[in-house]
């Protein structure tokens, strides 16, 4: 089912086959799709042949070349980049039996966009067509394809009724972060089961998350789908054009020797210049983040003060700072830490979003009534519905005030 909602978001309204054509000016190959994963995949070594394709792959890094092209994947992580573009994917690549499975996302819609010269994409016959050197080409008319894709949200409301579980009229989509990842644990989770730390806590949250606004309608992300250190400019930087909200997920923790393990209770951040000490204590902390960065550059505190700065006139400022008044109002209620209230801080995280953008801190690790609430599956589904709720009451406002502005023009 998953997989033939995917086709059907490629453009296709038959019925999936298994597998795809590519017509080049040296013949046509068929290549089998694989759904294990649940999204149409295929196997990239199968498309050195026909598309003179070649792959690196670096820990988790593949470097993919073609036509003239570079895309650099990260395995298991919705994300792409090609030159100075980052886009989104409907699936992540990944690695099975040693081999390493790129999404039919990419090749049906991406590949045609980056390489619009050269490729096209026959959505009716499942097949991507490489267009003959010009010298060769023979007179004619042209072939007539399907125009390049512009793939919707994989889940978003395709007309302006209100759809049934949120009243939201209009397409969406939020772009969700898990914070840390590889060998980033975050923080070590003091009450944690062993081998848990805040990566995972983030992570396990996440995915509830994109799963219930994907149910609601709204299209979500996720900058990473597995244990994978993505840096930290790229993670709000997934958030830009097409994207309505940037939400990066975190665990807290008080300091060792700090006095105060009775500390507890959920945070919700928007980026803005810290008020308090506490404040900068949380920000400082996830912004170390960047020391697991293997090329990090260095990033002096009078950047990040020009970035901050140049928010205060930013059109984002006010958004951001409601959407986490909202989705802090919601969380608070299910909290068994309660709320701490709406903060704000220098996040290099949020910088590059360029978008509505927070940070929720879910509640403290080295509390042992909050650390259990995060690590149970309960706690972290319950989280989940309300950061969802927090996010689909922000958007309805976000419609709302669309639908006053148009109205007065």
């Amino acid at each position: 089912m998953i997989a033939m909602i995917a086709w059907l978001v490629l453009g296709l309204h038959a019925v999936a086959p298994g597998a795809v054509m590519i017509r080049t000016p040296r013949g046509e190959t068929s290549i089998p799709l694989m759904t294990e994963h649940g999204m149409l995949a295929v196997a990239a070594p199968l498309l050195a042949g026909p598309l003179g394709l070649t792959l690196e792959l670096v820990g988790a890094t593949a470097t993919v070349a073609l036509g003239g092209a570079t895309f650099l994947f990260q395995l298991d992580v919705p994300y792409v980049r090609s030159g100075n573009a980052t886009y989104s994917l409907v699936a992540a690549p990944y690695r099975a039996r040693d081999t390493v499975f790129l999404p039919l996302h990419w090749l049906a819609e991406l590949v045609p966009r980056v390489l619009d010269d050269r490729y096209r994409w026959d959505a009716a016959a499942a097949r991507l067509v490489e267009a003959p050197p010009a010298a060769s080409r023979a007179p004619g008319p042209p072939l007539v394809l399907a125009p390049p894709l512009r793939v919707p949200p994989p889940a978003a409301p395709v007309s302006n009724l209100p759809h049934r579980l949120t009243g939201l009229r209009q397409a969406h989509s939020i772009v969700i972060d898990p914070g840390h990842g590889g060998r980033d644990p975050g923080n070590p989770g003091l009450y944690f089961p062993s081998g848990v730390s805040e990566k995972d806590v983030a992570l396990a949250i996440a995915r509830l998350l994109r799963a219930e606004l994907v149910r609601r309608g709204v299209s979500a992300g996720l900058t990473r789908m597995g244990d994978t250190l993505i840096d930290l400019a790229d993670r709000g930087a997934a958030c830009r054009a097409a994207c309505d909200l940037f939400v990066s997920i975190h665990v807290n923790a008080m300091p060792a020797g700090s006095g105060k393990p009775a500390v507890r209770g959920v945070e919700t951040y928007f980026l803005s210049d810290a008020k308090t000490e506490d404040q900068k204590r949380v920000a400082q902390t996830e912004n170390d983040a960047i020391r697991f960065e293997t090329e990090a550059p260095v990033r002096p505190n009078a950047d990040l003060a020009f970035i901050l700065r140049d928010l205060q006139q930013n059109e984002y400022l006010r958004e951001s700072a409601r959407a986490a008044e909202l989705v802090q109002a919601q969380v608070a209620e299910v909290h068994p830490g309660g709320g701490r209230g709406v903060q704000q801080a220098g996040f290099m995280v949020l910088s590059t979003a360029r978008r509505p953008a927070i940070l929720i801190e879910t509640g403290f690790a080295t509390h042992r009534g909050d650390a259990a609430f995060l690590a149970s599956a309960a706690g972290q589904r319950r989280l989940a519905d309300a950061v969802a709720d927090g996010i689909v009451a922000y958007l309805l406002e976000f419609e709302r005030k669309l639908a006053i502005d148009g109205g007065g023009q």
